[in-house]
């Protein structure tokens, strides 16, 4: 990778996979184009680092920014969209944790009534962990989202507040924005979803969603024109059958909700940890006779919005 390009380049929406499986990491021989490692994306936006989600693909990516950064003070925006383990299970071993010049802002649903702190906190606490979160030299904010919000950077300070709320009229000092919206289509507490726009284009984050009956419309309003979707795409519809309810989508669904909401790209993700890559190719295939612009998620993929997209 060339580090030159993410520190240099302020003018920049850049998408990097550094995790794109479902459920549990499957290293080896048979996931070795598409990846092992459960969901985290990069998206470098600006001059902002922003993450989305924690599964064990944030484990290279802190080493890397840690490397990027060099002796430079880091500062990171970590979005989560849920409490299952697969988002989660990098978190404890995320290098810039441990390093006193990160400061680390994480965002997060809450859920079964607990704030995004009391949720991450025991992953990082004894009896299950070594090393307490609480004596770690980082410098950690949490921010709990409890309905519709914006996170915006103004001038070059961040402010979250409701989506329709004081923003109106002002998107042009806005340096970047981030929306988070609630879906109760991830069973048992819900998920979220979040849509990135910056400088004219837009990234959305929709994994772990199910649209058995059809997208919600409120879904595909969120994602409307989006150039780049991310979309949960777990299963064929064959497993689906048994697998009904348990909280991802078809490919089948995945491009229902492209092509309803209009997006330029299409990118499957939370792979099934069961399919090879042999079994990746077929889907992206059936993907793509529906909705050509589809691409099927692999670690080390970029996507640069505001030039071409490259592997």
């Amino acid at each position: 990778m060339d580090n030159k390009r993410y520190i240099d380049q302020k003018e920049q929406f850049l998408v990097r996979f550094w995790g794109v499986r479902g459920s549990y990491p499957t290293p080896g021989p048979g996931t070795v184009r598409h990846g092992g490692n459960t969901a985290c994306v990069e998206v470098q936006v600006g001059k902002y680092t922003l993450i989305f989600d924690a599964g064990s693909g944030i484990i290279r990516l802190g080493e890397e920014l840690m490397k990027r950064a060099k002796t430079q003070p880091l500062t990171i925006w970590l979005f989560m969209t849920h409490g299952h383990g697969d988002h989660l299970i990098g978190l404890p071993f995320f290098a810039p944790l441990f390093n006193p010049r990160a400061a680390i802002h994480l965002f997060g649903p809450q859920l079964a009534g607990q704030s995004v702190k009391q949720l991450v906190t025991p992953l990082m606490s004894p009896p299950y962990f070594p090393i307490d979160i609480h004596h770690l030299p980082s410098k950690r904010t949490y921010h709990t989202i409890v309905d519709e919000k914006l996170l915006v950077w103004m001038n070059g300070k961040p402010i979250l507040d409701a989506v329709h709320g004081c923003f109106n009229g002002t998107k042009n000092k806005q340096d970047s924005v981030v929306m988070a919206r609630m879906t109760q289509s991830h069973p048992l507490n819900g998920a979220l979803n979040y849509r990135i726009e910056y400088a004219g284009h837009s990234v959305v984050y929709a994994t772990d969603v199910e649209w058995e009956h059809g997208c919600e419309a409120e879904f595909v309003s969120f994602i409307e024109g989006a150039d780049v979707l991310i979309h949960d795409a777990q299963y064929t519809q064959q497993d689906y059958k048994v697998k009904s309810g348990y909280g991802h989508c078809t490919v089948e669904m995945a491009v229902e909700a492209a092509r309803a909401a209009q997006v330029r790209e299409l990118i499957l993700f939370h792979h099934e940890p069961t399919y090879d890559d042999n079994q990746l190719d077929v889907m992206e295939r059936q993907a793509q006779a529906h909705f050509a612009q589809t691409r099927s998620a692999r670690e080390g993929m970029e996507i640069d919005l505001l030039a071409t997209s490259t592997e």
